[in-house]
Formats: C-alpha cells, sequence, structure tokens
C-alpha cells in the first residue's frame, strides 16, 4: 500500500449552483453539495466533505466550505454529487467528475461544470471557485450596529440580514456567510459574528470584502437595502462607520446620501487554540458507558443475539467499548468509568429502568478501565431480563450532570457519553429536549447502532443538517455524533473509533471558544528529592514494598485492551 505524503497545502472549495432539476412536487428543491475524493490504494471514493443545505432554491450558493488536501504529485479524483435533501431522505439531483488539478489550473481558479443524472441527462451546472488556505491560527470578531435602514415593507419596518462576500482569485465576489435576519427594525445590531481570519480573508488583511443588506420577504425575491465594500484594515479601525448604499437609487437621485450606515464595533483578531493544546494543559476526557438492555438484542445465551459471548469472536458491544475506549481512556486522571445499562429489569426489581449501573450494585457503578467494562458487562447482561422500550432522555440526563460538575479554568475537564444501542428510542421527543439542555454543557454524546434495525430517526439527533430544538429552544452548538456498526463491517474494529471520535474535537473547541476557557500549561513535572544515602543500619528504600494504591488513585492502562482475551 502507498504511504501517503504530508500534503503540499490545503484547498478551499466553494460552490454555487444554477439551474438545478427541480425535485420536489409542492416547491423547490433544497440542495447541498457532497465531495468525494479517490483513494489511490483502493479506487474508492470517500467523502471529505459537504454544504448546508439551502432551502427551496434551485440557484443556490453555498456558504459551507469543503477543504481538500492538496498533493501535487497525485492526479486527485474527485467526484461532486447534488443532492436534494429532504426530512428523512435524499433524492439524487446530479453529479460531476473532474480533478483537483483541472479546477485549480483554471484562470481564477474557478471551474463551471454541467451535472449529470445517473442516465445522463443534465440537470444544472455548478461553479467551483479554490483557493490555498493558509493556517494562521487567527479568528476574527465584529458587531455591527445598523442605524436608519430604509424602510422596505408597507405593514412594518424592514427585516434586514447581510450577505458577506469576498473577492476571489477570479475577480468575482463569492460568498462567505449569510447572517440570521433581524425582525421589523430599521437599526439592526447584528452581534458577535466571528470566523476563521483564513476563511474570512485568506489571511489577506486588504482583501476586498463586500457587505450586502437586504430586507427579508417571506415570499418572493428579497429587497436590496443596500451595500458597502472593505478590507480587514479598515474594519479593524475603532469606531468605523460606512454608508449603506443602494447604486439603483443613488442613479435616480442626485441629493441621495445612503439608505442607512453600519458602525463596525469591537472588531478584534483573536488567537485560536487548538485542540492539542487543552490536551497538553490537562484537560481531562471522561468516559460513560451506556449499554443497551432491551429485548430486541435477543436472549444472550443464543448465538443469534447481540449480545452473545462467542468464545473467540468479541460482539458488537464489545468491539465499540474497545474501540472508543482505547483511545479516551490515556487521556483520563482516572481508571474509573461510569458504566449504566438501559432498557432492562435488573435483579430484585419488578419495572424497567433506563439508567442503572452495569454492575447491578446501586452503590457502585464505576469499572476499572476498558477491560473491567467488558467483565461487567459479560458477567451481569445475562443476569438482567431484557425488555424496553429504548429511552435515551434519562441516561443523557446523567451524564448531564457529571460534565455539569467541577468545570473551571484551572480544572478542565469533559465528558464523553458512549451509548451502544440496537433500535429505534421512543422518547425522541424527550431525548431531544435532554440534548437541547445539555448542548451548553462540556458534553459529547456518541451514539453506535449494532445490528440492522432502521437507525434513520438517530440521524436527526446527529445536528449536522439541522439545528436541534425543543420548545422554540435551539441547541447551542451539536453534541451528538451517531454512526452505525455496520458500515464497518469487515473493517479493523479501529476504524469505529476514528469515525466516532472525528467531531469530538470541533465539539469541544467550539464549547471552549463560547465560555472562553483557555489552554492551561503544560503540568510541570515534580523534580525528584534527593534520597540520602543509607547507612548499613538503615534499611534501603526498596526493601519496604510501597503502600497498594486504591482504585480511585490508580493510573489508567498505558497498554489497549486486547479483545481477544474476550
Amino acid at each position: 500500500m502507498i504511504s501517503p505524503q504530508k500534503p503540499t497545502s490545503k484547498i478551499e472549495l466553494r460552490f454555487s449552483c444554477k439551474k438545478l432539476k427541480d425535485l420536489d412536487v409542492l416547491s423547490k428543491s433544497d440542495p447541498r453539495v457532497s465531495v468525494f475524493l479517490k483513494d489511490i490504494n483502493t479506487g474508492h471514493y470517500n467523502i471529505v466533505g459537504k454544504t448546508e443545505t439551502i432551502q427551496n432554491n434551485l440557484n443556490p450558493i453555498f456558504q459551507t466550505p469543503v477543504a481538500v488536501d492538496f498533493r501535487f504529485e497525485e492526479v486527485q479524483h474527485l467526484r461532486i454529487d447534488v443532492h436534494d435533501v429532504d426530512k428523512n431522505d435524499e433524492d439524487f439531483i446530479g453529479s460531476v467528475s473532474c480533478t483537483l488539478t483541472s479546477i485549480l489550473s483554471k484562470p481564477g481558479q474557478t471551474s463551471t461544470m454541467e451535472l449529470k443524472t445517473k442516465d445522463g441527462k443534465k440537470a444544472g451546472t455548478i461553479t467551483v471557485v479554490s483557493e490555498e488556505i493558509k493556517n494562521s491560527l487567527q479568528t476574527i470578531k465584529f458587531t455591527l450596529v445598523g442605524t436608519k435602514f430604509d424602510k422596505k415593507d408597507l405593514i412594518g419596518k424592514s427585516d434586514p440580514f447581510f450577505i458577506l462576500s469576498k473577492r476571489s482569485p477570479n475577480g468575482e465576489f463569492v460568498k462567505i456567510y449569510e447572517s440570521p435576519v433581524q425582525k421589523n427594525t430599521l437599526n439592526p445590531v447584528f452581534s458577535n459574528f466571528s470566523m476563521k481570519l483564513d476563511e474570512f480573508c485568506n489571511s489577506d488583511l486588504d482583501r476586498e470584502m463586500k457587505f450586502e443588506f437586504y430586507d427579508w420577504d417571506r415570499f418572493g425575491k428579497n429587497d436590496v437595502i443596500g451595500e458597502y465594500i472593505t478590507t480587514t484594515n479598515e474594519l479593524l479601525k475603532p469606531n468605523q462607520t460606512y454608508n449603506v448604499i443602494n447604486h439603483h437609487k443613488k442613479q435616480k437621485k442626485s441629493d441621495y446620501k445612503n439608505s442607512g450606515t453600519v458602525q463596525v464595533t469591537d472588531c478584534i483578531i483573536e488567537r485560536e487554540y487548538q485542540f492539542l493544546e487543552y490536551i497538553i494543559g490537562g484537560c481531562q476526557m471522561n468516559l460513560i458507558v451506556g449499554i443497551d438492555c432491551t429485548a430486541s438484542n435477543g436472549d444472550p445465551n443464543l448465538n443469534t443475539s447481540l449480545h452473545y459471548k462467542h468464545p473467540t469472536i468479541p460482539n458488537q458491544y464489545a468491539n465499540a467499548i474497545v474501540s472508543i475506549g482505547n483511545v479516551l481512556m490515556p487521556y483520563s486522571s482516572s481508571p474509573l468509568v461510569p458504566t449504566y445499562g438501559f432498557g432492562g429489569i435488573i435483579p430484585g426489581q419488578n419495572q424497567v429502568s433506563h439508567c442503572f449501573p452495569m454492575s447491578l450494585d446501586p452503590a457502585n457503578y464505576l469499572c476499572n478501565g476498558v477491560g473491567g467494562i467488558l467483565d461487567c458487562y459479560y458477567q451481569n447482561i445475562n443476569k438482567v431480563q431484557l425488555h424496553g422500550p429504548t429511552y435515551f432522555a434519562p441516561l443523557i440526563n446523567m451524564a448531564a450532570r457529571y460534565a455539569s460538575q467541577g468545570q473551571s479554568q484551572s480544572n478542565q475537564k469533559y465528558t464523553i457519553l458512549l451509548i451502544i444501542t440496537d433500535g429505534e428510542i421512543l422518547d425522541a421527543e424527550n431525548t431531544i429536549d435532554a440534548i437541547v439542555k445539555a448542548s451548553h454543557l462540556p458534553l459529547s454524546i456518541i451514539i453506535v447502532g449494532v445490528g440492522n434495525a432502521d437507525f434513520t430517526n438517530m440521524n436527526i439527533l446527529d445536528g449536522d443538517d439541522a439545528v436541534l430544538q425543543s420548545g422554540g429552544v435551539k441547541a447551542e452548538r451539536d453534541i451528538v455524533q451517531f454512526v452505525p456498526m455496520r458500515d464497518f463491517n469487515g473493517k479493523p474494529f479501529e476504524l469505529l473509533a476514528s469515525e466516532v471520535l472525528r467531531e469530538v474535537p470541533t465539539q469541544f473547541l467550539s464549547f471552549a471558544k463560547k465560555y472562553k476557557f483557555r489552554p492551561n500549561p503544560p503540568p510541570q513535572q515534580p523534580t525528584p528529592s534527593p534520597q540520602p544515602t543509607p547507612s548499613p543500619q538503615q534499611p534501603t528504600p526498596s526493601s519496604n514494598p510501597p503502600p497498594q494504591q486504591s482504585p480511585q488513585t490508580s493510573s489508567p492502562p498505558t497498554t489497549a485492551v486486547n479483545l481477544n482475551k474476550y
């Protein structure tokens, strides 16, 4: 197998489409772009990124870029797919194949290509604008305060929002951001804007940036309020104020001044911290495990059960525990892992419990390391009466209580709840509510689906396409990642951890940034005190055995658990 070399650089791809094929009956398509890169070893196309979904638009301009590692020594084959994304499924609109070099070598590093359906018919066009990404590790933040915007609505005022674009290498402006709408106001405030400086202006402080302001309309075309063009260097000047110019009105009125003004406040460029800096600074990653004990898993004594303990082949629950536990345990200061079951009836009870210690001892919910979790699971799964239904909310609420304790700048910790389940949840509303309430905490939730159940609704919990809401309240950030185990059949089980933990650094950084946690300095290694030379009458230090450590203070194992033991 060819070992990949370090990428020459990283390339940002931005997309827009025109005249897409309409697949919806009562409205227009809701398109999303996905980018796949061909693996030179296997020949398979692997996804490298996707844009946001734009509702009801056949000529979308996507603001979310896709980053691709550029390797000069390779011919990198891309496949770009466009889908119509509905609530529960995706319909294929069209696709185009090209090489990354073919985009980079075009004038302005821009390529417009024709999308084709599966039977080769035209499905619209897609334009790809590429640019090298620098890595400045900086973020720009500011607030825009609008004053006396033009009144556009017959009833009411205006509903302003703005679109931010940057000048691309081809000389055109490309959209990079669209703000939320400020309802019924002529004095809008767009607060707390934040974006990586590389994405904002490619760290070129003199690059032209365009701010376009519109009045949002529920039906029909949005009305132009006006625009201005500036640079990052200009934005950074104290109390910078811009005239919002509507060029059409300016041409018609000789005494035209502006369609409002915008003042830029609190514009700063901040250092962007990296995930590893927090780990080196002593942030602890703490694991909690939840195991599905519902009847749909099957009788553990039968070899058809998902809980069956084969003499030589670990089941999917064990694979998930070991794969993810082996990655996380070295980052924890304690080997003790809270481990729970849900959806079963424990000995001595006659009601289903949706969050109980897997040890079956109410006073002991901790397992010692990954090996201890496996021992506890295999020893007790046969003692639990598998039942149901499948509820997640009690387990998530319990994990939220863990995550809410003792977090500070000097004592940084992050909790990861691993839920392993074989079926759909039956408390979706309560689960979403629990996730939304926990989204402000230092917590990530990893859900691994085992078996062959229909996990369609699980993808709703993974807020990649839409922010979760409960009771009108939106989740502060995406904290859920769902992966079906069957996607890794026949593959090294370590790949499961790679996939389910992939979003954790981003989720952690979003928490740290929101609550202004900085990495701590690396802990200092204690300097050993010089030992006096023992006299012949004194015992040497090694002649007395060291005191035995309790489980609560012992260090986590430094070696990964070997599944073959189980």
